[in-house]
């Protein structure tokens, strides 16, 4: 049988971290975890991709047709179940784009972390 703390020594326990925590909100500082949240949080990032000239079956909540992307020349293509923010696509096509990624704070849950939006389109090739 284990030895029982006194009911004054369990409060004291248990109302330390409250205490500690209560302490820290009242600093113009931040704190480590509001810290981390802030620096966690990832930055738009622009890059070159390219498209091919038709798309794709693909299969995320339903069958669909998907872009297919690289972003080497040379790499195989992947599939993008979405779609890219001002990009008109159009079959028939090569493209070399330049997009941002961005963030997105609260995607559905069958949707990505991050959104793509064109920035600039470098080229569309009769394929």
């Amino acid at each position: 049988m284990r030895p029982r703390l006194p009911l004054s020594l369990l409060a004291a326990l248990t109302a330390l971290p409250l205490a500690a925590c209560s302490a820290h909100s009242n600093t113009a500082t931040p704190s480590a975890s509001t810290t981390a949240v802030t620096t966690t949080a990832a930055a738009p990032e622009q890059f070159d991709i390219y498209v091919a000239d038709q798309q794709a079956p693909c299969t995320g909540v339903a069958p669909q047709t998907c872009l297919q992307v690289r972003r080497n020349p040379n790499s195989p293509w992947e599939l993008h179940y979405f779609g890219i923010d001002g990009f008109d696509y159009e079959p028939g096509y090569t493209y070399h784009l330049t997009i941002e990624q961005r963030p997105w704070p609260n995607p559905p849950a069958d949707a990505p972390s991050v959104t793509w939006h064109l920035v600039r389109q470098i080229s569309k090739d009769p394929a």
